[in-house]
């Protein structure tokens, strides 16, 4: 005979099962809107692509070319890779170590307006995968760093990029000079749209997210029905 518990556990999962079941497919999205997958709010997905952007480093920075650096490209987007730091001054906003000589930079001159796009880098014995790994696209206005906190900058930024030492601003390597990314619009794609949230994230909701998010509120709930699965299979055993 079942135990008390050993109903309500397996009414329960039987509950969880039907709800699941009734709950209707999400209507495919327009262009341009936000997916949340289930459980998933923005705001976690918020703390979810802070968390993303601090512990990856590099990024491709784009820009938009001017007549100038070729006429018959002028309007395209270019883009190249960088390095960056997104914690030094608490802000959130990336640090960049850039050389007036890069397009980006140059481009920036007549439009300020770039991207950094940045993805989950597979780790150690890792393969990964681009299409369904998280990624984040940060929009705005290169901002030049205060000539008062070029030092700390160049502290943080050398604990992540020690390399980087190589073309410290006054090295004489290419005239490189500090820059803030200025945060304007934020675009996040966890993975696939009903599995994990995919759309724009209010700038605010980004700054403020908690950068120590590192589980989606989809995985969360995937252990969580795993130890309630667990729990029904050792009570039933022991009935």
């Amino acid at each position: 005979m079942l135990s008390l518990r050993t109903l309500a556990v397996t009414f329960s999962l039987a509950l969880l099962s039907a709800t699941a079941m009734a709950l209707p497919a999400p209507a495919a999205p327009c262009h341009g809107e936000s997916v949340a997958a289930m459980g998933e709010t923005r705001e976690q997905a918020a703390g979810l692509a802070r968390n993303l952007v601090k512990n990856t480093g590099v990024g491709t920075f784009m820009s938009i070319m001017n007549a100038s650096q070729k006429s018959a490209v002028e309007g395209y987007p270019f883009g190249s890779m960088d390095y960056y730091v997104d914690d030094c001054q608490d802000s959130g906003k990336p640090l960049m170590l850039l050389s007036h000589l890069q397009i980006n930079v140059q481009n920036a001159r007549s439009a300020n307006h770039v991207s950094l796009a940045i993805r989950k880098l597979p780790g150690p014995g890792e393969r990964g995968n681009p299409m369904v790994d998280p990624r984040v696209t940060l929009m705005g206005r290169l901002v030049p760093v205060d000539a008062d906190k070029e030092k700390k900058a160049e502290e943080c930024f050398l604990a992540k990029h020690p390399e980087a030492k190589w073309w410290l601003p006054g090295a004489g390597f290419h005239d490189f000079k500090w820059y803030n990314l200025d945060i304007e619009e934020v675009y996040y794609i966890g993975g696939f749209g009903g599995i994990h949230y995919i759309g724009w994230i209010p700038v605010d909701t980004y700054y403020n997210a908690d950068v120590n998010t590192i589980k989606s509120a989809r995985e969360t709930v995937e252990e969580e029905s795993e130890s309630l699965g667990a729990l029904f299979r050792q009570q039933t055993m022991f009935a």
